[in-house]
């Protein structure tokens, strides 16, 4: 058996995530695998404008990004400009494209959608003939993940499904298996935290990719509600928040504890009674295997936004548009335990905790199929 060759892009952790969630399943079972970051087959400069510039402009000017989304969710064979784009950073990966090409893996799956396209051009120009999968790791459809040269397509909502079977995708070539989680999510039981021995409300706040004023704003807006607070930040690479954070003065109901990066942002769901986060892809899929209600914050246009959407529709989070809609939610529900117990219901109810064994499954019996062939 060859392995399974999983492409990710680190532009925001949530690509790589999906890609580790899924080799993790892989190993588990013994199959072989092989994990690749994209850019790492660029050149230095490409990989730091294509990840580090993503980074810088999707935490501080949503305007760029928007009109990135915009230009791109159109069709190839329409745009012009888009096709000019595409040859520039196909240029830029021919390493990577001449590695598939010597070692003809028999799968590859994709987590986002620059590999995707890559492979889809040498697929259309017969420079790879396996089989490939798309992942696709926010909860609305942009155009660039549209490709005819996708043998399967790995979804977590409606939306998607519709966007693709209108684009034409076959039916049968569409599994909605959720967002691929690590197995610390997958095994949540999304049981809620007993009550805080003195009543205070547990409000976790991720502040990675929120700008400092924004998430101080925030922070004095919840020390405004005059609610008894454990509020737990996690920084993430807000690496100046915690000096910022010293100058803010809470009241004696707000307690607060700060961490930089964590490896269990799990446990800390889990003990809490309410999460205010960024809405990427990724974050949202494992809040929902927790079960932990969301206040969704500072969306990247347009994908973040359609997340956010998704998931108010559906009664799993809120989109607060200002520090001081964030205050009136956390004083509302705070006050409504009814309220908090139906979101984290809803959420629940929107969660996929299998989503890399349903991945797996998917790919290891199809390659199973095509070998007794």
């Amino acid at each position: 058996m060859r392995p399974v060759v999983i492409v990710y892009v680190t532009a925001g952790n949530g690509h790589r995530t999906a890609a580790r969630a899924v080799r993790q399943e892989l190993d588990r079972r013994g199959a072989p695998n092989v994990i690749m970051d994209l850019l790492d087959f660029s050149s230095d400069l490409f990989k730091w404008s294509y990840s580090d510039v993503y980074a810088f402009v999707s935490e501080h000017s949503h305007l760029v990004c928007r009109m990135m989304y915009d230009l791109k969710d159109q069709s190839r064979e329409e745009s012009v400009m888009l096709r000019f784009l595409e040859s520039i950073t196909m240029n830029q990966v021919t390493k990577f494209m001449r590695i598939i090409a010597e070692n003809e893996p028999e799968v590859i799956l994709c987590t986002h959608f620059f590999p995707l396209s890559v492979i889809s051009r040498m697929k259309e120009q017969g420079l790879y003939n396996g089989r490939l999968y798309a992942a696709i790791t926010d909860y609305g459809l942009h155009r660039t993940w549209l490709n005819e040269h996708v043998d399967r397509y790995f979804i977590a909502s409606e939306w998607i499904r519709k966007g693709l079977l209108e684009a034409g995708t076959p039916p049968g070539s569409v599994t909605m298996s959720g967002i691929p989680v690590m197995r610390a999510y997958a095994e949540c039981t999304g049981e809620p935290p007993p009550p805080s021995k003195d009543g205070r409300f547990r409000i976790l706040f991720v502040t990675s990719s929120i700008p400092g004023s924004l998430a101080l704003d925030i922070v004095r807006a919840i020390a405004g509600t005059g609610v008894g607070t454990d509020l737990t930040i996690v920084m993430g690479r807000n690496r100046d928040l915690a000096d910022d954070l010293e100058q803010v003065t809470l009241p004696a109901g707000v307690r607060l504890a700060t961490h930089g990066f964590v490896d269990n942002l799990d446990a800390f769901m889990r003990r809490s009674d309410l999460m205010i986060t960024k809405p990427g892809g990724l974050t949202v899929s494992e809040a929902l295997c927790t079960g932990i209600p969301m206040i969704l914050v500072n969306p990247i246009p347009k994908q973040e936004i359609n997340n956010s959407v998704y998931l108010q529709e559906n009664g799993a989070g809120i989109l607060a548009r200002s520090a001081d809609e964030v205050g009136a939610i956390v004083s509302r529900l705070s006050g409504d335990r009814d309220a908090l117990a139906e979101m984290r219901r809803r959420a629940l109810g929107l969660a996929y905790p299998n989503a890399a064994e349903t991945l797996v499954d998917t790919i290891l019996g199809e390659m199973g199929r095509a070998e007794g062939s």
